[in-house]
């Protein structure tokens, strides 16, 4: 829902929301975007500081078991620090967050390099390939666990990063 990031809210007197993420991550680091947008009128501006918070965009999707999905996003990196950003997706058997699976749950069912796509910058890479001020597309198509009902896809930046986030979508493969 509202993966072109058009839709925001705003948060009683603090900073925007985008309707239908996630209000709980760290937000005071996420703003709506006019001047930097791949399409549409607005993006996520995600800029996370030096030490201490993350910034995070993320949204709870249903799922079904043992379908393939594909995971496509736009970013484009204003600012980055190494280890700057990078997908923090998870996958759940419930709704409920105390039913996501663990890590190595995961590391289990995919081998390290696919696991980069949930973690990561994609399959095999560690941190988002990071060129500046260009648009970039992450692409990549995942098995869902057969015990998963839930996906949260998930985009964050970390230690002084400037990354803006647009046009994310999850569709069913095949």
């Amino acid at each position: 829902k509202n993966g072109g990031l058009e839709r925001w809210q705003l948060f009683p007197f603090q900073y925007d929301l985008a309707t239908d993420w996630y209000p709980i991550h760290n937000n005071i680091n996420v703003k709506k975007s006019h001047t930097i947008v791949y399409e549409g009128k607005y993006s996520a501006k995600m800029q996370s500081q030096e030490k201490g918070n993350t910034a995070r965009v993320n949204q709870l999707i249903s799922v079904y078991p043992s379908q393939k999905i594909r995971i496509r996003f736009k970013y484009y990196i204003e600012q980055w620090k190494p280890n700057g950003a990078r997908t923090y997706c998870y996958f759940r058997t419930e709704r409920a967050e105390k039913y996501t699976m663990s890590i190595e749950e995961l590391k289990n069912f995919y081998d390290e390099d696919t696991y980069r796509i949930l973690r990561g910058g994609g399959y095999g890479l560690t941190y988002l390939p990071h060129k500046l001020n260009v648009w970039l597309q992450f692409d990549e198509i995942i098995e869902v666990p057969p015990t998963a009902y839930y996906f949260e896809f998930g985009v964050n930046s970390y230690y002084g990063t400037t990354i803006y986030v647009d046009d994310c979508h999850i569709t069913y493969v095949g």
